[in-house]
């Protein structure tokens, strides 16, 4: 085999192997987003919504108290997306914002999107270790 073949091939290893850890570190980081959202009727969590490419606009009608559906649309979209394409992950709810950075809520003092980003090298870590780099 040549060398060229053989810088192929590595290429091609190592964009898959990025590829799959990018994926792990979006569904571990937006799932953390969405599981520490503050319930009270699952509207807040349930309006978490997943881009690809771009941010999604608008709400839905969604109520999600265990953030099961909204979890779910995040590893569907994840598994759609390409390995050059941008996540997003919004919520549109007015509140939304209030909660994250107002201290509308004594259960998400710290916010739900800041705190997690802060446990993003950990998060990456870990898909590391669990070998999908």
């Amino acid at each position: 085999m040549s060398f060229s073949a053989d810088l192929g091939k590595f290429r091609s290893k190592t964009t898959d192997r990025l590829d799959r850890t990018r994926r792990a570190v979006v569904i571990k980081l937006f799932s953390a987003v969405i599981l520490d959202t503050p319930v009270l009727s699952g509207r807040l969590r349930g309006n978490w919504q997943t881009g690809v490419k771009s941010p999604v606009l608008g709400t839905v009608g969604r109520l999600d108290k265990s953030g099961s559906d909204a979890i779910a649309e995040v590893q569907k979209q994840t598994a759609a997306s390409g390995p050059d394409d941008a996540m997003y992950l919004t919520n549109n709810l007015p509140y939304a914002r209030r909660i994250e950075y107002e201290g509308w809520s004594k259960k998400a003092p710290d916010g739900m999107v800041r705190r997690n980003v802060i446990r993003f090298r950990r998060l990456l870590d870990e898909a590391v270790r669990e070998g999908k780099l």
